[in-house]
């Protein structure tokens, strides 16, 4: 006879494409507190002295930074009042554009984190109408990459 608890037991999850049992190493797809850009003063100089790039309707500012400890990325998520009237369809917007970015920092973070530097972030949407998450998604994964492109365009 199976107790209520054995019956009702799931299974644990396995890595996608991994025959390799638990020496796999998870990846955390997480976006804490000490990821997000709060300082006002960090925040004013990243917008006073930050670079811009351009994808659809996003805009990325970023800007290299003294070494702030072990996030190697900090992250502002913005959307103007002056574009999006409404505070449900601004939040929806940085709802969305937190889940991509959280999805899919993993290249980035170890691209600054391999090369010792630290960068700020502020991801700003910039269209009058929400968007759905594919393409959101799509246009977080392009400003990411041509991050890292023109980082290394400029710091090699």
């Amino acid at each position: 006879m199976l107790l209520w608890f054995e019956k009702h037991q799931r299974e644990m999850p396995k890595f996608a494409g991994s025959n390799k049992g638990m020496n796999e190493i998870a990846i955390r797809y997480t976006f804490r507190k000490a990821e997000k850009l709060c300082s006002q003063k960090l925040i004013d100089e990243l917008f006073a002295k930050g670079k811009s790039l351009f994808f659809g309707q996003f805009r990325l500012v970023y800007l290299e930074m003294q070494a702030f400890g072990k996030p190697p990325l900090k992250v502002l998520m913005a959307v103007p009042k002056k574009n999006l009237r409404h505070a449900v369809c601004r939040n929806r917007m940085k709802r969305l554009m937190r889940e991509s970015y959280r999805m899919n920092k993993q290249k980035v973070e170890a691209y600054f984190d391999q090369s010792g530097k630290n960068c700020s972030l502020a991801i700003v949407f910039m269209g009058k109408e929400v968007i759905g998450q594919a393409q959101t998604n799509a246009a977080i994964i392009q400003l990411l990459m041509r991050l890292i492109k023109t980082h290394e365009k400029t710091s090699g």
